[in-house]
């Protein structure tokens, strides 16, 4: 299922403002193989098959208006793409992942779901709480400790999953799975430019 015309986030914008100066001069995001929506390769490490395909997009680096490109760092603040609530905040092997629903509905009675991995999320953060459209939600995780060569990034997901989906479902392995959850591709959600 693709978005509907008016499922348009200013994810990236909130993201630009907030990020300030780090993302001052932000003109796109650059994409490697592995990092899109779908895509069955890793964009780091071996760079071998991923286990399943990328349930989502990664953000992590982007050129500004002058041609240099930089990449977003563990200080990166995440915001809200839409108004919604934490549905989930879970520990996992991304580090710490957070599940939101939004009051956007599709024909069919399915809700819009958004979640971000490799993120530490804000101490104010729980379970049940609102958050407005923009709001700073979280900011990107490192990967201090762990052997890994994965860089700091962010995880973006957008799913219609059932109204009364039960949190439990929530997981990455599952969201891909899930007959009754259907990924979106961010790309059609988020612009790249600004």
């Amino acid at each position: 299922m693709s978005p509907s015309p008016d499922l348009q986030s200013k994810f990236v914008e909130f993201m630009v403002e907030h990020n300030q100066p780090r993302m001052a001069g932000f003109k796109s995001w650059i994409f490697h193989p592995g990092m899109l929506f779908q895509a069955s390769g890793k964009w780091w490490g071996d760079q071998g098959r991923r286990a399943a395909p990328h349930e989502g997009l990664d953000l992590y680096s982007f050129a500004d208006v002058g041609g240099i490109t930089k990449t977003v760092d563990q200080h990166t603040q995440i915001p809200a793409a839409f108004a919604g609530h934490i549905v989930k905040i879970d520990r996992d092997f991304l580090g710490k992942s957070i599940y939101m629903n939004h009051a956007i509905l599709t024909a069919g009675g399915r809700q819009l779901l958004s979640a971000f991995g490799h993120t530490v999320p804000r101490d104010s953060l729980k379970i049940g709480r609102q958050v407005a459209e923009g709001e700073i939600i979280a900011a990107i995780s490192g990967f201090s400790g762990k052997q890994t060569n994965l860089p700091p990034h962010l995880h973006l997901t957008f799913a219609w999953v059932p109204v009364d989906v039960s949190p439990t479902r929530l997981t990455w392995k599952n969201l891909g799975n899930d007959p009754e959850i259907t990924l979106i591709d961010p790309l059609g959600v988020i612009s790249l430019h600004i």
